[in-house]
């Protein structure tokens, strides 16, 4: 055995991850999850649980649900063992939720615009798209078998629709002709037939066979004769359609079988990306992290994971460069096993791929093995004291022993006659330090913290003491030795005082030179533990300056995200409110359309629609009025919908546009710059005056004889033609049509009028003529 594993509780560490995995994949990853010795293997375990930490702090995770372990199902389908419809609906979820982690896996990289290694892993699923449209085409998400799962399986179950119509209707008869015999009027169903409920005492004059009969004998069952042969004939289609069925599953599970490998390798992938994810949420609960890899130990401020955050101590320990062993002495119950175990149980962690709980710069190196001797292992059973246990597992241990391992000793040469066994801990150490390993040792022997300071590879270490409150601070001191200050703690627990100080006088372990240079270098060790303190109080504190600017660079760009989101749904809120009223005027052109409609009506609607367009609007807008007018500039009037000229500028900012023939003075916000000015030899035009009188839009003939129609007539269209009116109306009525005539010759005759036709619907049908001016 290469790696103690349930000495260093790892499998407790693994029973707490489990949970945080999404699938049975997963869990059984977590379960086979044991440390490695290979540096290249570690290195890549851990960068790929820091990269999935780096998701969930960023809550970009993947689901993986609908995952779930489809061994079994593509064993039995390499085979042509016909797969069940549920196991065929956990094949579409694979794939479903292959596509869907594929695409969650690319969030982290395109947020921070960086290579995310892991993604590998999601590029390499394939997704199996027409085994999953095939399975969804034939099972409906219910678990159903689709009708359209076959023209057969179709027509199959339109023949037993038919069927139980015509037995329900045939019922329907018979409950109507033998109402008297009934106890009730219900059909039921009985052994899976089609019953009527009938009296006992007429069930022999009831044409049928009796399927059943009710608890209290009280209600005969009986299946009408009526119905047999519609009843054989249901069964029959019924069959029909589990062969069909079984038909269709058949040749699902084929198409399982063509995808069985890719099916394989997507289950392997997901399974490690699910355990991952789980180390990655457990790194992130911890608050652990990534350990460098080198040739040394250095723990910062570790803390054993299976003890409560507010509850444990953490400490530094480092086995320097020159360092091989550490012996650990101080007084009981004072940490110096648990101490032990954090180292082991953090490098057997770090050598799964798994975070650490230390301060971030901790480092860490891959041990060939490590085996811990930890604990009272006495056995009643097999006759053996506390020192012959640990003697058994310590012979096992150097039987096995490699180069580059950590060994892990708890009170060494415990249990035995103080003497011998202080004499044989030293041999032991030096045996091992000859052997090129690591080791942590614990032991109460003030011999062996003399052994260390004669040994450059052999560094003591101690769990503090506060003398003064008589406690453990579980804090761990490098290179000082402890004491198992026994008086002191048996003065604490209240044992007499008397006694006490009669031990003092009795002490056999006198001061000696040695003891008085460890003094000296305790008082040594506190001064640079107290400049380690202070040191770690920086680092913390720029650490936590770094996280701080960390959240708040996360704060603005939620912010960022938050307002972009906001200004994208107002956005959206007028974009709709805008469409909508571009809706209401298309459905009034289309109203417009479909009936008689007036041109000027036409006109402004299409302006109005115009003023809706905000891409067009601003764009026109920025360009009209960035232009600089001037005469001969081709532009669209918004108002009657036209194009025309500019003629002049007048002295009050308006201009004389002319439309064909007219000319009329307008603002320039009721026009359109469309054309520049192109040299053209002006024609000559009439002198026109701006008419300030309204001229109506239509004219009322009416009432008028022949020659008086005509001389309002022809004054009534010089007057919309000054007025620049587009159209107009001029109502003759029926008659004896000799109005009618007249605006119909005169129109035709006129030369600026390019359009004229009779009146619709709404507009007064042919007792009006509407004309268009050039």
């Amino acid at each position: 055995m290469a790696f103690d594993i349930k000495t260093l509780e790892f499998d407790k560490i693994v029973k707490k991850m489990k949970p945080l995995a999404q699938t049975s994949l997963g869990k059984a990853k977590l379960d086979a999850l044991t440390p490695s010795p290979k540096q290249d293997a570690v290195e890549a375990m851990l960068h790929e649980t820091d990269e999935a930490r780096r998701f969930i702090v960023e809550g970009l995770e993947p689901s993986f649900g609908g995952v779930t372990d489809l061994t079994d199902a593509i064993k039995r389908a390499r085979i042509e063992g016909v797969l069940s419809v549920s196991e065929l609906i956990q094949v579409h979820n694979h794939v479903r939720a292959t596509t869907r982690i594929k695409r969650e896996m690319t969030r982290l990289s395109e947020r921070e615009e960086t290579t995310i290694d892991i993604e590998t892993y999601a590029h390499e699923l394939v997704v199996c798209k027409s085994l999953g449209e095939a399975i969804h085409a034939a099972i409906d998400e219910s678990g159903d078998v689709r009708d359209s799962a076959s023209a057969e399986l179709a027509s199959i179950r339109r023949h037993i629709d038919n069927t139980e119509r015509k037995i329900k209707t045939t019922l329907d008869h018979v409950l109507k002709k033998e109402a008297k015999r009934l106890t009730d009027q219900i059909i039921t169903i009985r052994n899976n037939r089609y019953v009527i409920p009938v009296k006992p005492g007429e069930k022999n004059n009831v044409r049928g066979t009796v399927i059943d009969y009710s608890s209290s004998g009280e209600t005969a069952y009986i299946e009408p004769e009526a119905i047999r042969e519609l009843t054989s004939t249901k069964d029959r289609l019924e069959a029909d359609e589990r062969r069909e069925i079984e038909r269709i599953l058949f040749v699902l599970t084929l198409e399982v079988k063509d995808h069985a490998d890719t099916l394989s390798a997507n289950l392997e992938l997901l399974g490690h990306l699910d355990m991952l994810f789980a180390k990655g949420t457990y790194a992130h609960a911890t608050e652990s992290t990534k350990p460098k890899l080198t040739n040394r130990l250095h723990l910062m401020k570790a803390r054993h994971p299976l003890i409560p955050k507010d509850e444990v101590v953490a400490n530094t320990i480092t086995f320097d460069d020159d360092i091989n062993t550490i012996i650990i002495t101080g007084s009981n119950t004072g940490g110096k096993t648990v101490a032990l175990k954090t180292v082991g149980l953090l490098a057997m962690m770090a050598q799964s791929g798994l975070l650490i709980p230390t301060l971030p710069g901790s480092e860490t190196r891959c041990f060939t093995q490590i085996r811990a001797d930890i604990g009272d292992e006495q056995s009643i059973e097999q006759s053996l004291s506390t020192f012959s246990s640990h003697m058994k597992n310590i012979v096992s241990m150097l039987k096995g022993l490699k180069p580059g391992g950590l060994i892990l000793l708890d009170e060494l040469g415990g249990g035995t006659d103080p003497s011998e066994g202080a004499s044989l801990a030293m041999s032991i150490l030096e045996y091992l330090n000859d052997k090129n390993v690591h080791v942590i040792a614990t032991t109460h022997y003030p011999e062996l913290k003399a052994y260390a300071y004669t040994k450059f590879s052999i560094v003591n270490a101690s769990v503090e003491f506060d003398e003064k409150t008589l406690q453990p601070t579980y804090r761990l001191l490098m290179r000082t030795p402890g004491e198992s200050h026994a008086l002191l703690i048996a003065s604490r627990l209240g044992l007499d005082s008397a006694i006490v100080e009669h031990a003092k006088k009795h002490v056999l372990t006198q001061k000696t030179e040695v003891g008085e240079l460890i003094d000296n270098l305790k008082r040594e060790s506190k001064k640079l533990d107290d400049l380690i303190i202070e040191y770690e109080k920086t680092t913390r504190a720029i650490e936590q300056e770094r996280r701080e600017l960390s959240e708040k660079k996360r704060e603005v760009q939620a912010e960022k995200e938050t307002l972009k989101e906001r200004l994208t749904r107002e956005n959206r809120k007028a974009m709709d409110s805008l469409q909508k009223d571009a809706k209401a005027l298309i459905d009034e052109l289309q109203a417009m359309k479909s009936q008689s409609f007036k041109a000027h009506e036409l006109a402004e609607a299409k302006h109005k629609l115009k003023s809706l367009q905000p891409d067009r609007a601003s764009s026109d807008e920025s360009s009209t009025r960035g232009h600089s007018y001037k005469a001969g500039d081709r532009v669209y009037l918004l108002k009657y919908n036209r194009h025309g000229e500019l003629v002049k500028k007048q002295k009050d900012g308006r201009w004389r546009v002319r439309m064909g023939r007219l000319e009329s003075v307008l603002d320039e916000d009721a026009f359109e710059y469309t054309e520049p000015s192109t040299p053209h030899t002006p024609e000559p035009t009439p002198a026109k005056t701006t008419v300030n009188k309204s001229v109506p839009s239509e004219l009322d003939l009416r009432g008028m004889r022949v020659h008086e129609a005509k001389e309002a007539l022809d004054k009534y269209l010089d007057d919309c033609l000054v007025a620049g009116m587009p159209f107009a109306s001029v109502i003759h009525g029926y008659g004896t049509l000799a109005l009618r005539k007249m605006v119909k010759e005169t129109v035709a005759e006129h030369q600026g009028i390019t359009e004229a036709r009779d009146g619709k619907g709404n507009e007064g049908g042919q007792g009006v003529t509407i004309v268009y001016f050039s």
